[in-house]
């Protein structure tokens, strides 16, 4: 059995920033986690740039049908999440 993967990502929040479980919302330059353990959990956590504390992205539990998957959503996320103002 594999073990779990991590995907980072640093992008620029969306308008209205990413609501997290333990400090509500958050902007700016942000860092996305991703990780998908053998069983198909999901982790989202998130992260101020350079910053050491992770945030859990409020939704979930989320699980993949395929953890085969977990890279292609990691990219999906974070195209849809990547906001750089003009």
């Amino acid at each position: 059995m594999s073990e779990s993967t991590e995907r980072t990502t640093v992008f620029k929040a969306p308008r209205g920033g990413l609501m997290t479980d333990e400090v509500g919302v958050i902007s700016g330059d942000l860092e996305l986690l991703t990780d998908a353990s053998p069983d198909g959990t999901l982790t989202l956590k998130v992260r101020y740039d350079g910053a050491d504390e992770w945030y859990t992205i409020q939704g979930g539990p989320f699980t993949l049908h395929d953890t085969r998957d977990h890279e292609v959503l990691h990219e999906v996320l974070i195209s849809m999440l990547h906001r750089p103002q003009p």
